[in-house]
């Protein structure tokens, strides 16, 4: 999967997903190095990098000026960390 094909994925995953919470000005862009995703996500700002790996996906949370990695194994499974976090 090019990094376009996981920018359209992500994109409709959570278009498509009202359990994680109230979801606003969504933007993913897809790079050389992987997928950016910017959103408010219950009236917190969240960035997310994503980066594909041997076992999955690294996904990079931006907070605050703090970092969390967590290794995922699907797209699908960005929801439970976001729903986890926010």
């Amino acid at each position: 999967m090019n990094s376009l094909e996981m920018e359209n994925e992500i994109r409709a995953l959570l278009d498509e997903s009202a359990d994680i919470g109230a979801l606003e000005g969504l933007l993913v862009d897809s790079a050389d190095w992987g997928v950016n995703i910017r959103m408010t996500l219950n009236d917190h700002f969240v960035e997310v990098d994503l980066i594909k790996n041997w076992d999955g996906f690294e996904m990079i949370l931006l907070d605050d000026q703090n970092r969390n990695s967590v290794q995922i194994d699907e797209l699908r499974d960005i929801l439970q960390i976001l729903k986890s976090y926010y």
